[in-house]
């Protein structure tokens, strides 16, 4: 096995949040990464953290053309420094809130576009450098994964909720893409897993809080002042990046990894009710969260 300092990790969205936490550890672990932005001053801070294991790649998900690009640089420093890629890591992600009737419709196309196509956009060009920086293992059986694909999906890709249907529908797409990725490149020695977190330490979902919408239909507006009041109370609770940076690095440097790692407060809830709950009373029972009229106490009752 190659030492770190030789192995080298694309990730995308490394602007801010889950992705700048999952380059920045990775390469105080001695990788190099090739990491996404959309504008060259979104890497400014990378850069001047780890001006040499840091390598920007100014480029949106969606846009193939300017990927390409990125990946014919990528293989001329993989060449020149003798790097080998063991890792792509699918990041970059938007979410939109609201209900599924109400949405803007770019906004939704955008949505789907920069969370499932982008995700196919970057591992369809980089599964090539994967490939071709490959060691081949005597025992194919016993050798250690030659690469590995890990898309940063979210509990919402097993769990549909009202209100955020636009990013439920986009990271259910995640995990059958990865799945068929998974099968298609079974014994080629690069796997691929999917990490669903609830909620992290991250802007993805603050503008989204924040936001007082009012929609024509009042039965929209009380479900989206108890979505936000529960997305408020889930941000008390959301764990750090940098949790999902070290499980990143611990599904790279695995001989084997799992299908699917849950992480985050609501996982075993989300899973519960995904997997075990006959749907109509997951509906009952998610309708019944969001449906609930706010109450308040009687300046006596607090006494």
């Amino acid at each position: 096995m190659l030492s770190q300092s030789k192995q080298a990790v694309v990730v995308t969205g490394v602007s801010s949040g889950i992705g700048a936490a999952i380059a920045s550890h990775l390469m105080n672990q001695g990788y190099t990464v090739f990491g996404s932005v959309r504008k060259p001053i979104d890497a400014n801070t990378l850069q001047q953290s780890h001006p040499v294991a840091f390598h920007p790649m100014i480029f949106d998900v969606r846009d193939r053309e300017s990927i390409a690009k990125a990946v014919a640089s990528v293989q001329a420093t993989l060449v020149s420094s003798e790097k080998r890629l063991v890792a792509v890591v699918n990041n970059a992600g938007i979410a939109l809130f609201g209900p599924m009737e109400c949405l803007d419709d770019q906004g939704f196309e955008d949505t789907v576009a920069v969370n499932l196509f982008g995700t196919r956009n970057v591992t369809n060009a980089f599964l090539p450098l994967l490939r071709m920086n490959q060691q081949t293992g005597r025992d194919r059986s016993s050798q250690k994964t030659k690469g590995v694909i890990v898309n940063i999906s979210s509990l919402s890709g097993i769990l549909n909720t009202p209100m955020n249907g636009a990013y439920c529908v986009a990271k259910h797409a995640v995990e059958s893409i990865g799945e068929i990725y998974r099968r298609e490149l079974y014994g080629t020695g690069i796997d691929l897993c999917s990490i669903r977190s609830g909620p992290i330490q991250s802007d993805i979902w603050v503008k989204n809080i924040e936001e007082q919408n009012q929609y024509e239909i009042a039965n929209y507006n009380l479900m989206s002042a108890n979505a936000q009041s529960i997305m408020r109370a889930a941000t008390k609770k959301a764990l750090p990046a940098s949790v999902v940076a070290t499980l990143v690095q611990d599904v790279i440097e695995r001989r084997k990894c799992k299908l699917a790692y849950e992480i985050g407060d609501g996982s075993r809830i989300a899973k519960f009710l995904s997997a075990l709950v006959p749907t109509r009373l997951a509906d009952r029972l998610i309708s019944r969260a969001l449906l609930k009229t706010q109450t308040r106490k009687s300046p006596s009752a607090t006494n």
